[in-house]
């Protein structure tokens, strides 16, 4: 218990997850905080994040920014590290789609869809990393990609999407290697399709699932609490020589395609 405790405990810690009230956000927020982190809950809605502060208790702080906003990205991180006096871990689950065909998408759409998935993580990391620079501990990024990364999906609109996420996957290895001298760790969890709210008619369509889960190995989508295990492997101390890679959660679609 003591070995699992020193490789995995997060007493001490402070963590912020963005997107922290969807489907997978809450999971990882559950999470976190079950290992002993303090937790800031972030999204759009207030409202929301105070729900699952409620509920979670234990000081759970829940705080609302625009992502598509460079200065309330900034606003909100400095006020989460005031507030807990220190940030040390940041998981960033702020991620969507909007489905167009390359043949018809809009430069509005594209820009919509890389905002909220790449330039936004870019600055949500490089505000985080500032005061985790300034505390001189160090810490940890975990941002939220998809089996997207590098694969291809036939028949849908996912080229921003794709685009998106692959960008995330090499900037994570940029920032990585940025961050290494300052023992900032930076990795991202790629999964195949989640069964969350979001993607939630998708996923009850029935031969769209079944073509789906034909692809996969294993048979099946993942589970919010499966990216959680993911992520938490991430952020613990038995991750600390792990940085600037992606860890597919996919089933083995990855694998086989």
């Amino acid at each position: 218990m003591q070995l699992l405790q020193q490789l995995f405990g997060l007493e001490g810690k402070v963590a912020l997850v963005t997107g922290g009230y969807g489907g997978i956000g809450a999971a990882v927020c559950r999470g976190l905080a079950s290992v002993g982190a303090q937790v800031a809950i972030a999204g759009r809605s207030q409202e929301k994040a105070q729900a699952l502060a409620d509920e979670m208790g234990n000081g759970a702080y829940p705080t609302a920014f625009d992502a598509a906003s460079v200065a309330e990205i900034r606003t909100m991180v400095d006020d989460v590290a005031a507030h807990f006096g220190r940030l040390d871990i940041l998981v960033n689950c702020v991620g969507l789609n909007r489905e167009e065909s390359a043949l018809d998408i809009t430069e509005e759409m594209f820009d919509f869809v890389y905002t909220a998935n790449l330039k936004s993580s870019l600055f949500l990391g490089q505000s985080a990393a500032k005061h985790m620079v300034a505390g001189g501990a160090g810490g940890k990024q975990v941002y939220l990609g998809s089996v997207r990364t590098s694969l291809a999906l036939r028949g849908r609109g996912y080229a921003a999407y794709c685009a998106a996420k692959g960008g995330l996957g090499t900037m994570t290895k940029q920032l990585a290697a940025e961050w290494a001298p300052h023992k900032i760790n930076v990795n991202m969890v790629a999964p195949t399709f989640v069964r969350t709210e979001q993607v939630a008619a998708m996923l009850s369509d029935p031969t769209f699932y079944s073509a789906l889960t034909a692809r996969i190995p294993l048979g099946r989508v993942a589970e919010p609490e499966e990216v959680m295990n993911a992520v938490l492997f991430f952020v613990s101390p038995a991750s600390d020589f792990i940085t600037g890679q992606t860890l597919y959660l996919d089933g083995g679609i990855t694998a086989t395609q």
